[in-house]
């Protein structure tokens, strides 16, 4: 089974993927992708739902779904993860913000 199988599997929180998951991704701001191998936070939350982090790719809209999904039910807004990811917070530091905005 894949790594990626297996994160699945397990089901993780939404600060989670941003800790593990997005070990996988250099951190991009501006976009979900850099159309290689960079990831916002939100693209990293994307791909783990399955989006390639192509910008023509037709699983936007269903990995955008899922996504907003995972943060709703974590009580955070997309945009405000979008702005933390584009001042220039790390991975690790937005799941620090999620983890204590949840509790």
């Amino acid at each position: 089974m894949s790594q990626q199988q297996q994160l699945l599997k397990q089901e993780l929180t939404v600060s989670q993927i941003l800790r593990v998951y997005g070990k996988r991704f250099t951190q991009v701001t501006g976009w979900y992708s850099d159309g290689l191998n960079g990831r916002c936070a939100i693209g990293v939350i994307m791909s783990y739902y399955g989006w390639n982090g192509k910008r023509d790719s037709f699983d936007v809209a269903k990995s955008l779904t899922a996504t907003l999904h995972s943060l709703k039910n974590a009580g955070v807004r997309i945009d405000f993860i979008a702005q933390l990811n584009d001042s220039g917070y790390s991975f690790d530091e937005i799941a620090e913000y999620i983890d204590r905005v949840g509790k």
